[in-house]
């Protein structure tokens, strides 16, 4: 989280019970996360503990072991909870291909300094996912053992309402889910903090776009490509900001010309998809591919690329120098 504008590091580490390496990571996160919760909503932890416990029961025993070995008091509660937290507004952008398998490919646009850059090997549970953590527990993008790939994006729109922030809803799909249908079914009944995109894709092939949001029913269906927005002119300042509309139809008009993947890819590695106001807090730190059906993920640069797989992970430690503006 000390990340200088330019410079980016990512760990990639192996856990098998909740905590066991990550409260370290949480020692050193821990100042950066309690001034970030300063800033949220008062609410109860009890009640926050009380919304996890009903909406998402399978995430319970991993939370209380998470608690107790990072400190068991109310403030690590209330953030573990992820319920009701600050606004935090991130940009992302997604493409799901079915040729020649079904891939999921991203991009994730945020603050070098406040990245937890941690890629997580863990079998919670008894579940073995491989996921990008944040917030210690919760992912932005990841793959479990089933072959099923989820990625999260900020919907864009200027709305809060009570419920869990977006990386812990992609854990709970994770944690939980085998195919795209399980994940829509989880979409429809778990309350979101703000508005998201989450994509969906499974080893059959099957996928979905879900766009969600407190205000508001989820859209669930089946287009390839989304950025952050869910309808043009929800969030003008914001669109305009971070080229929501141009980088969508960047994507569209790839997947529309049905480029290989490799072309598909470059299309993420490049301007206006591939954005570099690191200074501002608001670049691309990272691009990532998915195959469900290999149980892999590939970390994509423009000058650099690394793999890993679910079956045959190695840790490691990756130092990035972010290219500079164009």
């Amino acid at each position: 989280m000390t990340q200088q504008p330019d410079q980016l590091t990512i760990e990639a580490i192996r856990e098998t019970d909740p905590g066991a390496r990550l409260a370290g990571f949480f020692e050193e996160y821990w100042p950066a996360y309690e001034k970030w919760m300063r800033r949220a909503t008062p609410v109860p932890v009890a009640h926050c503990v009380r919304e996890l416990r009903a909406h998402m029961p399978e995430l319970v025993p991993i939370f209380d072991e998470l608690l107790s070995r990072v400190g068991a008091g109310d403030r690590e509660a209330r953030f573990l909870s992820l319920y009701c937290p600050p606004r935090l507004v991130r940009a992302c952008s997604q493409a799901v291909l079915d040729s020649p398998e079904p891939t999921l490919i991203r991009t994730y646009d945020f603050s070098p300094s406040l990245f937890d850059g941690l890629l997580l090997h863990s079998a919670w549970g008894g579940v073995r996912t491989l996921a990008m953590a944040d917030c210690l527990w919760g992912a932005l993008d990841g793959i479990n053992e089933h072959g099923l790939a989820v990625a999260l994006a900020f919907g864009g729109r200027n709305a809060v309402g009570p419920g869990f922030a977006a990386p812990l809803v992609v854990r709970y799909l994770l944690q939980t889910c085998r195919t795209v249908r399980d994940a829509a079914e989880a979409l429809e009944r778990v309350p979101v903090f703000m508005a998201y995109t989450f994509v969906v894709v499974d080893r059959d092939g099957d996928h979905l776009t879900a766009m969600v949001g407190p205000d508001r029913p989820p859209l669930i269906d089946r287009r390839r490509a989304s950025t952050n927005h869910h309808a043009e002119n929800d969030w003008p300042e914001y669109e305009r900001h971070t080229r929501s509309v141009e980088r969508l139809r960047e994507i569209q008009l790839a997947l529309d010309q049905a480029e290989p993947p490799d072309e598909t890819l470059r299309v993420f590695l490049r301007p206006p998809v591939w954005r570099t106001d690191y200074a501002h807090g608001s670049g691309t730190l990272y691009a990532a591919v998915y195959r469900p059906s290999s149980q892999d993920v590939a970390l994509h640069w423009p000058q650099r690329t690394a793999g890993f797989s679910l079956e045959r992970f190695t840790e490691t430690r990756l130092d990035i120098t972010l290219p500079g503006p164009t």
